[in-house]
């Protein structure tokens, strides 16, 4: 019976050691800080594309995880703070879990390709967010004022300018095509942005909202839009 009692003791014993001992920071250990397993940067070219480089700091090779096909993400906000451009939306990844392996001091460069990404955005000063999606290094974000000088392929004179106009959403014609009421009561139609379409997955007809638009080939193409009540 002396015996029996003791077990426990001796079991709780070998609980207490085991948890004091330490462990190391790697991220495919899930453990310590990978602030101090990784640090990030973001490279600009003189032609105003950029890379999102993760470089592995430690003395081992380590493991970045991803839960989809999505690697990084990225922002575009203008003077007021408000989110002008988002990356992922309205883009399909594939939904598996993705590896990275990285060796001692090797650097990983994820291409942005922001020539392309953001065709749909006004030219202008923006502050550009960066950050990457593997587990354990989504608060190592890179922030950095970037100005963008529009779509490189436009041929359109002059710079284009912002109007606003007080609109009733009518509804959606097709991904990138509204129809709306404006205040003398007649029905139009407007295109919308690459960033403007997220603001109208499923607003609700009859909606008063706050367009600003550009006129391009004799079209109103909204930027960006807000409620009004």
């Amino acid at each position: 019976m002396k015996i029996i009692k003791r077990i426990p003791w001796v079991l709780l014993l070998a609980i207490s050691l085991l948890a004091s001992c330490g462990t190391t920071s790697n991220v495919d250990q899930q453990s310590g800080s990978e602030e101090e397993s990784f640090s990030t940067r973001l490279d600009i070219t003189a032609e105003g594309d950029a890379s999102f480089i993760i470089i592995n700091q430690t003395n081992e090779e380590t493991i970045l995880t991803m839960s989809s096909g999505q690697q990084i993400e990225f922002q575009l906000l203008n003077e007021a703070k408000e989110v002008v451009y988002t990356y992922s939306a309205n883009k399909m990844f594939i939904q598996e879990i993705e590896e990275k392996k990285l060796q001692p001091g090797e650097k990983w460069a994820i291409p942005l390709n922001l020539q392309e990404e953001l065709l749909g955005v006004l030219a202008g000063s923006y502050n550009l967010v960066v950050w990457s999606t593997a587990e354990g290094l989504e608060d190592l974000k890179v922030e950095t004022d970037y100005d963008w000088a529009g779509d490189p392929t436009s041929h359109t004179p002059g710079k284009l300018v912002v109007e606003s106009q007080e609109v009733t959403y009518v509804g959606q014609i097709d991904l990138h095509s509204i129809e709306v009421k404006n205040l003398d009561g007649a029905t139009e139609v407007m295109r919308l942005s690459e960033v403007a379409i997220p603001f109208f997955e499923g607003l609700e007809e009859s909606t008063q909202i706050l367009v600003e638009y550009v006129v391009e080939n004799e079209q109103k193409v909204i930027q960006s839009t807000r409620l009004t009540k």
